[in-house]
């Protein structure tokens, strides 16, 4: 079924953001939508009055390189623009009349990560109406496709939206589902040396029973969907970053906010954004 609203990408000039670009035009040709990429300019980063100085940005290189991108991917139903305001603002009030946002993330390590970068952070922690997806620079375009789709589940009303995400995914490109659920176990369980029973694992047990309960009505819906489902005692976010080097993408939910803030982002989701080798797809639930 073609889809009128388009699939939104960020765009900014860079390496990453050409990498998100080619991975929202794959998105976006799978569920037979227009593809819309947006330049926005930060107004916020201008340094004094008067005219613009001789050769200021006004988007037309960037907007360029996206169709000469474009055009070696042979897309053509693609519509591209140029705005002025703050980047992440800007992408969400669009967002709201799309499918799908895609932004990119940049390598980090040292300070760098420390601080993130503003617009994917911001993004994941705001986005209510549609997925995002987050893309990093070490994603390979090229590279062979794994043919899974790893989705954290958590037994919430969140991680039911995101493993319909994943399953829906699935279905439409043949890979197969790994249902991942983390327990970091000194927080839940008591000294082994205290147990009944040293050599038993309580935390799998819950892990398995958590995992079947959440997927059983996916399962059911998508029958010839592949799936597999992994209890691990460990912490999430390096659980699901190790999962996605064998991964096309990670799935994990969110829950959706009105107001900027890192603490209400979940730890998960920013993790993810730091570590992940592949795309990382945030569904957010909006709150009531």
């Amino acid at each position: 079924m073609t889809n009128e609203l388009p699939v939104l990408v960020g765009i900014d000039g860079s390496r990453d953001g050409l990498i998100a670009l080619t991975w929202a035009t794959a998105y976006a040709a799978l569920h037979q939508a227009p593809l819309h990429a947006v330049y926005v300019l930060d107004d916020e980063r201008e340094v004094g009055g008067g005219p613009p100085p001789v050769g200021a940005d006004d988007g037309t290189e960037v907007l360029g390189d996206a169709l000469e991108e474009l055009d070696r991917l042979g897309f053509r139903d693609a519509s591209l623009e140029v705005r002025h305001g703050h980047p992440a603002q800007t992408l969400l009030e669009l967002s709201e009349q799309s499918i799908a946002m895609v932004v990119g993330r940049r390598g980090m390590g040292g300070f760098a990560e420390l601080v993130l970068g503003s617009t994917s952070q911001a993004c994941t922690a705001l986005a209510t109406k549609v997925p995002l997806v987050v893309v990093p620079d070490t994603w390979d375009p090229a590279g062979p496709a794994h043919q899974r789709i790893v989705v954290g589940v958590d037994g919430s009303v969140e991680g039911q939206d995101a493993l319909r995400f994943a399953f829906e995914l699935a279905a439409a490109t043949g890979a197969e589902i790994l249902g991942v659920h983390a327990t970091e176990v000194r927080e839940k369980y008591p000294d082994p040396g205290k147990w009944f029973d040293p050599t038993r694992q309580p935390w799998i047990e819950t892990s398995d029973e958590l995992l079947t309960q959440a997927l059983e009505g996916w399962t059911a819906k998508y029958p010839d969907v592949a799936v597999q489902q992994r209890g691990v005692a460990d912490h999430p976010v390096l659980v699901l970053a190790r999962e996605s080097q064998d991964a096309d993408l990670v799935v994990v939910g969110g829950l959706g906010r009105t107001a900027f803030s890192e603490l209400r982002m979940g730890s998960v989701a920013r993790g993810l954004l730091h570590h992940s080798h592949c795309p990382v797809a945030v569904v957010h639930h909006p709150e009531l």
